[in-house]
């Protein structure tokens, strides 16, 4: 009777061990998803939309957008770009069916504020911008000669982490303004992918 009382008083101890165990597991898992910080690289593909009054001669059109960077805070990071996009030409015939690519490039900054596997962010720099032809000095967007002009953008987006640390798929909506040409004012809006080199 006795041994059969140890027995049993040592396997609800063990029983009871292990669930103790199992206990400080769950309370010890991590409930935030690890994002990677250091140098980035990141692709987008989107679109640009003039406002007006450049709207009323250039549409709508595609843009690809490239950037590198580095995260100097896991809440902070410096950006690099590159952006070009093509537009019709909408001016009053003759002629009809030209187009034009803009160019932009230029250094941002980042602000990120992560909740588990969701970030918001907002970004903004300066930086050049220069346009494939002519096609719009008629309506006075561009002058005589001119192709180049200084550039300011500003926006915010939203990311999803994925389980890989290094991988975060976003959108994103900049707001640009061109003052040289025409005090050109656009909306670009992207998709992207960003990869993470670094490990912290």
């Amino acid at each position: 009777m006795g041994s059969r009382l140890q027995v049993t008083i040592a396997t609800l101890g063990m029983v009871a061990a292990r669930a103790a165990s199992a206990d400080e597991l769950v309370e010890n898992k991590p409930t935030d998803r690890a994002a990677s910080t250091g140098f980035l690289a990141e692709g987008g593909l989107g679109a640009v939309a003039f406002l007006p009054k450049v709207s009323k001669d250039a549409a709508v059109g595609p843009e690809l957008e490239l950037r590198i960077g580095r995260d100097l805070f896991s809440w902070f990071s410096l950006d690099l770009f590159a952006a070009a996009s093509t537009h019709e030409a909408t001016l009053p015939p003759p002629p009809t069916g030209q187009y034009f690519q803009l160019y932009r490039g230029g250094a941002d900054g980042r602000l990120a504020l992560r909740f588990n596997a969701i970030g918001i962010f907002a970004e903004g720099g300066v930086g050049v911008a220069m346009m494939s032809s002519n096609v719009l000095e008629p309506v006075g967007i561009t002058s005589p000669g001119q192709r180049f002009s200084i550039q300011f953008h500003g926006g915010a987006g939203l990311e999803y982490q994925l389980e890989n640390r290094h991988y975060g798929i976003g959108v994103a909506v900049d707001a640009f303004l061109v003052p040289q040409f025409g005090e050109m004012k656009a909306i670009a809006s992207r998709l992207y992918l960003r990869y993470t080199y670094g490990g912290g």
